[in-house]
């Protein structure tokens, strides 16, 4: 950190003409944005993934109006190095890497979704969208032909009521046809008769050397037929008719409303206290920084201790609102009967993290669970799996942090962390999209620094503010690690 100290401020001494490194300038480049630009963009190139840099740098815009607003007339030295704890805190969390992560521009604020409910036809019950319980489209018999053999004559033959209907409940479409014409059911004889607009109709018919006249009228709204015949010959007709989607009742709808998740910001705070002399001590026989020891050791603790929250709250969340499904249970040891050793044993791990992956697609009918945290002691038995590979990691000269690993093939990243407790297997769904959110981690202002220095006893407090939400349980799985 010290390095990349050292060449934020020269690039911004030399982009802005302000050396952030002088007593009292840190307020000039807070002021300025070509410099406060300058200082933040050198702070968050060493940031490798690309929406942590672009997080960063609104988080960074978030404290810089903290500052600021705090301190009316000068920055204290102290307070400078805020923006370099946060550099040290928020890339090291593991739980950005496991849940969407939101940034708030203000103490409180309110995150909407569209929640979409089906109401399938002829039915009272409600489906949270999308849902493959029921066929929510097709419908009951609506906007499909209805064919039938009706006796002649009829004076209000109910035409719905083939299909299940009433005419509270949907109507016919104009495209009512008499198809064929019989005098004993059995044996019949084509025709084509066709109403007018209104349903009105009347046309001859000839069964071998018999003629007959039908008249009747169709009631395309109440679902009705009135048919008549002149010399009794055609005594049976066989009809098609469509049973209209427009207008009807009970054709399946959605009923859209908007969820809110309130966000409030809380606070997490550590104070350290160190004396002038020890200060001075230490940089004159060790060169060693004490402002810079204390931003390493609050920002990871900080850090940590927002991590432990988080992944224990996924755990809580999946144990109590979770069904059974969402919990499986493998052993690191294989059984007595196995006879091809353990390493061999271990790769058995894949069926129970592929059934917990495939019960979070099947819930939140979103997608599969695609991220494990896990604890280093837990790791080692994805270790032994050929498709194991580390990608990267948040760790830098051993400090804590986590480090990034895929198996099988890339379907699941692999979170390692001593935060994660040994036992338990985290699998999540993180989604790309914030609507389809499992779990919201949302820093306000992520780490201030407030000094107090009193005589020859300095002390310097870590101030982060953030807020967490639970969006979909169903969204957590969780695999139990037995002996």
């Amino acid at each position: 950190m010290k390095e990349i100290l050292k060449e934020v401020y020269q690039t911004t001494k030399k982009l802005s003409g302000i050396d952030p490194s002088k007593p009292g300038n840190m307020k000039a480049v807070l002021v300025d944005d070509a410099a406060f630009n300058a200082y933040v963009t050198g702070l968050a190139e060493s940031i490798e993934d690309k929406k942590d840099r672009k997080t960063f740098t609104q988080l960074a815009e978030n404290t810089r109006i903290n500052l600021l607003e705090n301190s009316m007339f000068q920055i204290n030295p102290y307070e400078s190095l805020t923006l370099p704890i946060l550099r040290v805190f928020y890339p090291k969390l593991v739980a950005k890497e496991a849940v969407t992560v939101s940034p708030m521009d203000k103490p409180e604020c309110v995150k909407a979704f569209i929640k979409a409910q089906f109401s399938p036809s002829n039915s009272s019950s409600l489906y949270d969208a999308p849902t493959m319980t029921p066929d929510i489209s097709q419908g009951a018999g609506i906007g499909t032909p209805v064919t039938a053999t009706v006796s002649v004559p009829q004076s209000a033959y109910d035409i719905l009521a083939v299909a299940g209907l009433s005419k509270t409940q949907a109507h016919l479409e104009r495209d009512f046809e008499i198809t064929a014409v019989s005098t004993d059911g059995t044996a019949w004889t084509s025709v084509s008769i066709v109403p007018a607009v209104e349903g009105h109709f009347s046309s001859s018919v000839t069964i071998g050397a018999s003629s007959d006249v039908l008249s009747g009228m169709v009631d395309y709204l109440n679902g009705t037929l009135a048919i008549s015949n002149t010399t009794a010959v055609a005594v049976h007709i066989k009809y098609q008719v469509t049973t209209s989607l427009e207008e009807n009742r009970i054709n399946p709808s959605v009923t859209l409303s908007v969820d809110k998740v309130r966000l409030y910001a809380r606070d997490r705070q550590i104070s350290a206290n160190w004396t002038v002399n020890m200060e001075q001590d230490m940089r004159a026989l060790f060169d060693v920084s004490i402002q810079a020891e204390i931003v390493n050791i609050l920002g990871q603790q900080v850090a940590l201790d927002i991590d432990r929250e988080i992944i224990n709250a996924l755990i809580t969340a999946n144990t109590r609102l979770n069904a059974g499904t969402h919990a499986k249970t493998f052993n690191r040891t294989p059984p007595g009967t196995y006879t091809w050793g353990t390493k061999y044993w271990h790769e058995n791990i894949i069926v129970p993290l592929n059934e917990l992956s495939g019960q979070i697609y099947t819930d939140t009918n979103i997608d599969a669970g695609n991220t494990i945290l896990a604890n280093p002691l837990d790791v080692a038995i994805l270790e032994d799996l050929q498709t194991f590979n580390y990608v990267g990691t948040s760790s830098v000269d051993g400090d804590l942090g986590y480090r990034s690993a895929t198996v099988a093939g890339g379907k699941w990243r692999v979170l390692t962390s001593a935060v994660v407790p040994q036992g338990t297997m985290l699998m999540v769904f993180k989604p790309m999209e914030e609507l389809k959110a499992i779990y919201f981690y949302s820093p306000y202002v992520p780490a201030v620094l407030h000094p107090y220095p009193l005589g020859y006893t300095p002390s310097l407090t870590i101030l982060s503010r953030y807020a967490t939400a639970l969006v979909r349980s169903n969204g957590i799985a969780a695999l139990t690690i037995g002996a």
